[in-house]
This record gives structure tokens, sequence and C-alpha cells, in this order.
């Protein structure tokens, strides 16, 4: 007899009254297709069950009016941020006044007419507790880059230090907040004296950046270029003019090293009397230089004929395998001619203080390079100096100086920058962005998952019930 007892027949996984194994079966799906329409319900899973492949792409877009809203606030931290040995609460204190004052002169300012040149004082400092003025430090280095690109580092840099400086934001807040008093004045709800004090003629107030800017913006550059193409350059130059000839910014150019053709065309762009070089920069250079290589000769001596087919007499005169006839050598030396002079006239509209002769001409506007004491005997530069000098001067003259730094952001990832970061901590709009942010990524995240718990739970489970019935023949399924 078998030692534990007799043995026992082997049990039927369908026994009498087991279809508990289905019953059991039947609930999981069900509770499987509930979960099914509670995720659908909520929007995090599919609506249908054909296969629709998700739209492309094609094409996505920048909200240009807020292009500069979270540069704006990284501007507007460095500036309200309190210097070592200050603290937070008396620097509100006392930079909440400074404002007031600044707000104060430049609605003075607007009041006067473009053509009345009184100028406006600065605020006077109490206790050289505050910066006198605000100056930002942009440097363009050398860009290796066909073409340098020179331009598309401009453009944005100029845009943004003037719409800083105009401060629409606060001019729009300003009006709209004009015109909901005007509606509480017409319907009587404010006491008449109110007219008399709210002022209706300004669009500055010491909410905005500008007051924190203060009444003066000097913007500094540092130059450091050989030149390139024209059209390239010629727009750099047109940049920085913007910049230039807004009121109540100054534009000082310091070249350490070399702003030689295009590159001078953008440094006689300072405000007379802030171009500086150091003693041994390369300042000059006032020419024009077009060149290419014509292999004609040599694809003839060995039987070689080029065909070059054009449609119009002064299309590319200067040509790779065609022949160059003396008329269209002639016609690329006109272009040349006619692009120097225009080179000429810019640097003599940009230089007032200079006086301009035939002498000074022929000298200076024949492609030459001078040094920086040359330079500035000349008149192609206003003071010898080198960038760290200049900016150590405006360090010691009580100046805030702020360099500017390009940022990319993150390149992949969660895209939260620093100033996020800040923000969380100091703001509740701030903390409201970056719960959003992180409640977008876990829904995200969710939408992306749901479907595989769907359809893995229901093969999970048959899964699991399929290999306990064939490792334990007496196993019965139950609800």
């Amino acid at each position: 007899p078998p030692p534990y007892g007799p043995s026992m027949p082997p049990s039927s996984p369908f026994p009498p009254g087991g279809n508990s194994a289905i019953v059991s079966l039947v609930l999981r799906l069900v509770l499987i297709s509930m979960g099914t329409l509670i995720l659908d319900f909520l929007g995090l899973g599919s609506h249908s069950d054909a296969f629709l492949p998700t739209p492309a792409q094609h094409y996505t877009f920048e909200r240009v009016n807020d292009r500069y809203r979270r540069d704006r606030s990284a501007l507007r931290q460095a500036l309200e941020s309190p210097p070592p040995g200050v603290t937070k609460r008396r620097w509100k204190r006392v930079f909440g006044r400074r404002k007031k004052e600044a707000a104060s002169t430049l609605v003075l300012a607007e009041e006067f007419d473009g053509n009345n040149t009184q100028s406006i004082e600065t605020p006077i400092l109490s206790g050289g507790a505050l910066y006198n003025r605000t100056v930002i430090i942009v440097d363009m280095k050398p860009d290796s880059r066909v073409g340098n690109g020179i331009a598309e580092q401009l453009r944005d840099t100029v845009t943004f230090l003037i719409e800083q400086h105009r401060d629409h934001v606060d001019k729009r807040n300003h009006d709209a907040r004009n015109a909901v008093t005007s509606k509480l004045l017409s319907s009587k709800l404010l006491p008449p004296h109110f007219l008399s004090t709210r002022s209706s003629n300004n669009h500055r107030t010491h909410n905005g950046i500008r007051s924190a800017l203060g009444t003066e913006v000097e913007v500094v550059l540092f130059l450091d270029s050989p030149g390139g193409t024209v059209h390239d350059y010629g727009l750099a130059s047109s940049h920085l003019s913007r910049l230039r000839n807004e009121p109540y910014i100054t534009l000082s150019v310091c070249v350490d090293r070399v702003a030689a053709s295009g590159g001078y065309m953008m440094a006689c762009q300072a405000t007379p009397g802030h171009l500086f070089a150091a003693p041994f920069a390369m300042v000059g250079s006032i020419g024009v230089l077009m060149e290419t290589v014509n292999v004609n000769e040599v694809l003839k001596r060995y039987g070689v004929k080029p065909l070059v087919i054009k449609a119009g007499k002064n299309k590319a005169p200067l040509k790779t395998l065609g022949e160059v006839t003396p008329e269209e050598l002639k016609m690329a030396q006109d272009d040349a001619d006619v692009i120097h002079e225009a080179f000429q006239q810019w640097v003599v509209q940009s230089r007032p203080n200079v006086v301009v002769s035939k002498d000074w001409i022929e000298k200076v506007c024949t492609g030459a390079v001078f040094l920086g004491q040359e330079a500035r005997e000349l008149g192609l530069v206003d003071r010898v100096l080198t960038s760290d000098e200049y900016v150590a001067e405006r360090i010691a003259a009580g100046d805030r100086v702020l360099r500017l730094i390009p940022y990319k952001g993150p390149q992949f990832g969660l895209k939260i920058s620093p100033l996020d970061l800040l923000l969380g901590m100091d703001a509740a709009e701030g903390r409201a962005k970056m719960r959003e942010k992180i409640q977008g990524l876990g829904r995200s995240v969710f939408r992306s998952v749901a479907p595989l718990f769907r359809a893995g739970a229901a093969v999970s489970i048959l899964n699991h019930l399929a290999s306990l019935q064939s490792q334990r023949p007496d196993y019965r399924w139950s609800a």
C-alpha cells in the first residue's frame, strides 16, 4: 500500500459546480472593460477600436508678442536683486523710492517735444545707496561660419534691449488702468477730486522695467571682427544704428583686437565720443574686395570648352569657367566702386566729429588699417583704452554693469529653466507654472502607459491562470 495512504483519484478541473472558473474569468474581463471605459471617459485612452495613426505636426508657432517675456523677467531680477552687503528689506525700500523718482523724470522727459534739447537731471542718489546708471555688456565673439551670421546674432539682442527700454508692457498696463479709471469717473463711482490726482498724460509708472533700468542706459559692445560679406555686415551695422538712434540709450563700442572692413562698419555706429580701441587694435580697412578664380585658359589648354548661358548682359560678370571680357571686368569694378562710396558715406555720417577732407579720404578710405593711437589721431576712434579699463571706469562711477549672456535652455527633457526655479521659490505665478508643467508631464506619461496596461492586463491574467492549471492539476478557479 502507498506509504501516505490510499491514493485519491485525480480530480477533474471542471467538477460539478466548477463553473466558477468561467465566472471568475468573465468577472475579470468585465473589470478590465470597465477600467477601459473609465480611461476613455477621462480622455486618457483610445476612443475607437479602429487604429488611427496620429497626425504628424508640420508647423509650430511662436507668439512674437511674448517673445521676450521670460527674458524681461530675467532682466528684472538682475536689476532688482540687492548688491552685496545690503539687506533685501532696505534695498526694496530705497530702490522703490529711486524707481518712483526715475518714473517721474521719464514723465517729464516725455512731455517735452522732440526738438527740445533741454536736459533732464538724473535723480540724486541718497548716500550712494543706488547705482547711477545701467550698463549692459554685449559680447560679439568671432564666428567662423560662412558669412559670419553676425547680423542674426545682433537681431534679437538689439530688439530685446529696445523693447525693454521702451517698456511697452508698462505702457499697455498703464493705459488699461487709465481706461478703467475713466469709466469709473464717468459713472461717478469715484470722487471728483480723484481726477486731479491721477496722471492722465504720462505713460510711465514706477512698476515698469524702464524705471528699474533708470533714465540712462548704456550698451557696451565688445567687438572683434575682421569683416565679411557686405550684406551681412551692412545689416548688422543697421541693427546697431537702431540702437544708437534710440533716445536715452548710449551705444559704446570697445575694440580690443580688430575692427576692420565690415567690423569697422559696425564699430562706427557708436554714439559720438564712445568708440574705444586698445593701443594695438587694428582699425579701419574702409574698402571693398571682390575676388574669384577663373580657370578658362587652363580648360582651353586641355581642350575643354565651357558653355555659359545667361540672360541679361550684366548677369554674373565674374565667372569661374567662362571667359571674362574686359567689359565684364569694368562692370565688376564699377559695382565695387559703388559699394566703396556707400561705405565712405556711412562712416562720414556716423562720425560727425571728424573733419572730412580730400586728404583725409585719400589716406583713410583706401583699405588701410591703423593702430589705436593713429586711428584716434585720424578720428576713427575717440579714446585709446581696453574694454576692461572702460568697464572698470563704469563700475568706479557707480553704474550697475550687467553682461547679457545668450541662454539656449535645456536641450531635451522637461523644459524648466533656472528662471523657473527662481520664480517657483519667490512668486506664486512661478509656482503655478511649474506645477502646470509637472502635471502636464504626468498626464503625458500616463497616456503613454495606459494602453499597455489595458492590453497587458488581460494577457497576463489569462497566462497566469493557464500556468497554474498546467502546474497543479488539482487547482480550481474560483471567483
